[in-house]
């Protein structure tokens, strides 16, 4: 396992891998009013800003949820909407096709049949959550200009972890150039978010969202502090599944600021609770 590896590890594991009674998930209407307020404030903080980086836990259903929600919200009929998402950029001619479709149970196996859908190694980038995502901005673009970019590097050449950063970050900025009005949600793992110019590992490592600091972006991390979410703790295959969430210390707020937090972000969404999310094909 790489020192990278470790790191990821040494800090998700304090909040995933110990095992608690899983909690229903979230729906008061208290708690909805509460969520509603802190968008109208997150959507108020990024205005000034053309790029938002959305930094998420893989695998659960909240945060895609938000983001189908804050791309509603972000979206404006003159001017075009830019959902970029963890996914290798070989998907993005049929992950087009299924945005093009009429949306049918055909439409979906046949966006299910790409390889990134498939594969073994299901770290909770191709959820149950992912796929209602992609089919919510499907709904959304029949009403407003929206643009999905798959911007993740090919599978195959997953494992270089500095060089994907970069890479990522590439493509966003030429997507972007490529669309000079338009402006960016951008959903990825809450490391890649991150601004900040080293990491805990290497000091000569530069995430992808550092690579985009010149382009003015706001970083901001989602995660919920109680519940699950489907992810992978090592390389293996045996390594993916529903994780339960020990109880810690951290309390549902959220933190908006200028400055890069502790966390290499700006700022900070904790949701009350977080749900598993299932691997997207069979379902």
């Amino acid at each position: 396992m790489t020192v990278c590896h470790r790191w990821i590890l040494a800090l998700a594991l304090p909040v995933l891998a110990a095992l608690a009674p899983p909690l229903a998930h979230a729906n008061e209407p208290g708690e909805s009013a509460l969520q509603a307020e802190h968008l109208d404030v997150l959507l108020h903080k990024i205005e000034p800003h053309r790029l938002l980086l959305v930094g998420e836990i893989h695998g659960t259903r909240e945060t895609p949820a938000l983001i189908a929600t804050l791309a509603q919200h972000m979206a404006s009929s003159e001017r075009l909407l830019m959902v970029g998402l963890e996914i290798p950029r070989d998907e993005q001619t049929r992950l087009q096709r299924f945005l093009d479709s009429a949306g049918t149970a055909e439409d979906r196996s046949q966006l299910l049949e790409g390889a990134f859908w498939q594969r073994e190694y299901q770290d909770g980038r191709s959820s149950v959550a992912m796929l209602e995502l992609i089919e919510a901005l499907r709904s959304l673009a029949l009403k407003t200009p929206i643009q999905v970019l798959a911007f993740d590097i090919k599978a195959e050449q997953q494992n270089d972890g500095a060089a994907r950063d970069r890479l990522m970050a590439k493509r966003i900025r030429k997507a972007l150039e490529a669309q000079p009005q338009a402006r960016a949600l951008i959903l990825a793992g809450n490391f890649h978010t991150r601004i900040q110019d080293s990491a805990p590992w290497d000091p000569k490592h530069r995430f992808m969202g550092h690579y985009l600091i010149d382009l003015n972006p706001y970083s901001i991390e989602i995660m919920g502090i109680t519940g699950s979410a489907w992810i992978c703790t090592g390389p293996q295959v045996s390594d993916c599944k529903a994780r339960d969430m020990p109880s810690n210390p951290m309390h549902a707020e959220l933190e908006l600021g200028d400055e890069v937090n502790e966390r290499g972000h700006h700022g900070k969404w904790w949701l009350p609770t977080s749900s598993a999310s299932p691997p997207a094909r069979g379902s």
